[in-house]
């Protein structure tokens, strides 16, 4: 018989210890390491952590939008297969399978997650938006914080993936704190996807529980 660990509690703290052993994680707090952990954890990959950046206040500001039961925004359906439903206080939204959102992208020859940030606006103001995949949603939504003062999220939190625009879009999100003070968490650079969005969403609704790792 092969011998290898099968207990999920022994896995999983024994998941952590690892991680510890091979990450300095110094320059994080103690709650940003909460974020950081299960980031490493999801690809596998220590480097990871020196590309997750954190505007001042995200947790701070996370937790307070999480206890006042801010809308959940994500764009595309692989960043909700990863959060913990026992975990969420609401159902979080989206509108990119809406047939008006397809319709509209054809016709305007855009991305449908960038046409379903349009749908956004009602639900952005204190919101927790979930950028996990869409580069052109990153920017739209940014446009349309620049547009309207009122449309302010609480927390971006931008983990797209890709050759094309991806850097840019990250980099403008941090460019843009000193204006306009937009809290965010995000991977920089090209390396992300959804997994990276949902496991930053789970590890903050844990935060605020007061699970910690």
């Amino acid at each position: 018989m092969l011998h290898y660990q099968r207990d999920p509690e022994r896995i999983e703290q024994q998941t952590y210890e690892k991680i510890r052993e091979l990450v300095p994680l110094e320059r994080f707090t103690l709650e940003q390491q909460q974020v950081v952990l299960p980031v490493i954890r999801a690809c596998g990959e220590p480097l990871i952590a020196e590309r997750l950046r954190f505007s001042p206040k995200a947790i701070e500001t996370a937790k307070y939008a999480i206890r006042h039961y801010a809308p959940i925004l994500y764009d595309f359906d692989t960043v909700t297969s990863g959060l913990q439903s026992d975990l969420l206080y609401q159902e979080p939204l989206s509108f990119i399978n809406k047939a008006v959102v397809i319709s509209q992208a054809k016709a305007k020859k855009q991305t449908r997650s960038m046409t379903s940030i349009e749908y956004w606006r009602r639900y952005l103001k204190g919101a927790i938006c979930l950028l996990g995949e869409s580069s052109t949603a990153l920017f739209r939504l940014l446009e349309i914080i620049k547009e309207e003062e009122s449309a302010r999220p609480a927390l971006i939190i931008a983990t797209p993936a890709g050759f094309l625009q991806t850097t840019e879009a990250k980099q403008l999100l941090m460019d843009l704190y000193q204006e306009m003070e937009i809290e965010y968490i995000l991977i920089e650079g090209r390396w992300g996807g959804s997994m990276f969005a949902s496991s930053i969403m789970n590890a903050l609704l844990k935060i605020q529980k007061g699970i910690y790792i």
